[in-house]
């Protein structure tokens, strides 16, 4: 299940509310220090609701495709042995 946390969301009471066996986070762009806090929380919070549901997260960048991200929000979602991983979506480089 994809979860778009806007910057002001809480992501623990999120993951923690959340039911069923996958949930992805779309965490929506933040201030430096949130970012960092939203990704340190992403392991631990994967292993406090393992192994019923896996927990991880999308972080889309400045430009990023939407397309992009819901196909690496698909793949986490298809990847079953996979949790407390983030995947990073950039903007593609320009080709010379």
């Amino acid at each position: 299940m994809r979860i778009d946390l806007a910057a002001t969301e809480d992501l623990a009471a999120c993951v923690r509310g959340a039911t069923g066996e996958s949930i992805v986070l779309v965490i929506a762009p933040r201030a430096p220090l949130e970012m960092a806090l939203a990704r340190a929380a992403i392991a631990p919070l994967a292993i406090e609701r393992a192994p019923a549901m896996r927990v991880n997260a999308v972080v889309p960048g400045v430009g990023a495709d939407a397309h992009d991200v819901e196909a690496a929000v698909a793949y986490l979602e298809n990847a079953r042995s996979t949790t407390g991983q983030i995947l990073d979506v950039t903007q593609p480089s320009s080709r010379v």
